[in-house]
């Protein structure tokens, strides 16, 4: 059985080896004969239309685009317009006057400096640099050891006005009597 399949094998690719001869290729066709100056219009026409797409060279301009990371709807937002009269702020402590808000605790030493400001409803709010508060909409601009700088920028009809105040650290006074864990009860000096 192994002769018949090794023969068998064989005669195949005899067969295939000679169906696969070279082809003739048939003759080219004869091209009609040009004019000579027809043909060089045509180089010269390709030669402009090859230099033209290699010295073009593609370059992104993003004026006038959407920033492609920004959320759409952040721009339905800023298209909303305020009064000239009123500052923009949208933040919690812009609901109340700078002189109504307490500095609590500040926290220095960093390259990224923060406080504690105490609204009068009793809620503490964390501040850092260009955070806005009161109702001039004032950026904070400087945090010092015991004192927040908010510059208010108040815009008239001929100038500008830049107004600084200063939120300053109150050191408490008061005592608070220490508690006895063992008695339960308060215990004064």
């Amino acid at each position: 059985m192994k002769t018949f399949h090794s023969m068998f094998i064989s005669g195949a690719l005899a067969l295939v080896l000679a169906g696969c001869g070279e082809e003739a290729e048939p003759p080219p066709a004869a091209i009609p004969a040009r004019p000579q100056a027809a043909a060089k219009e045509t180089t010269a026409s390709t030669g402009q239309a090859a230099a033209a797409t290699a010295t073009y060279v593609y370059s992104y301009n993003p004026v006038g685009k959407r920033d492609p990371f920004r959320s759409p709807v952040d721009e339905i937002k800023t298209d909303t317009t305020q009064p000239a009269g009123q500052a923009s702020c949208s933040e919690p402590l812009c609901q109340w006057d700078i002189d109504q808000l307490k500095l609590v605790a500040v926290v220095t030493g960093d390259a990224n400096p923060m406080a504690m400001v105490e609204d009068p409803m009793g809620r503490g709010h964390i501040v850092r640099r260009n955070t806005r508060m009161g109702r001039q909409g004032g950026k904070v601009t400087q945090i010092l050891r015991d004192e927040v700088v908010v510059t208010e920028v108040i815009t008239t009809a001929e100038r500008a006005i830049a107004n600084q105040v200063k939120l300053e650290l109150r050191q408490d006074t008061t005592r608070d009597p220490a508690y006895d864990l063992i008695t339960g009860k308060n215990w004064e000096p």
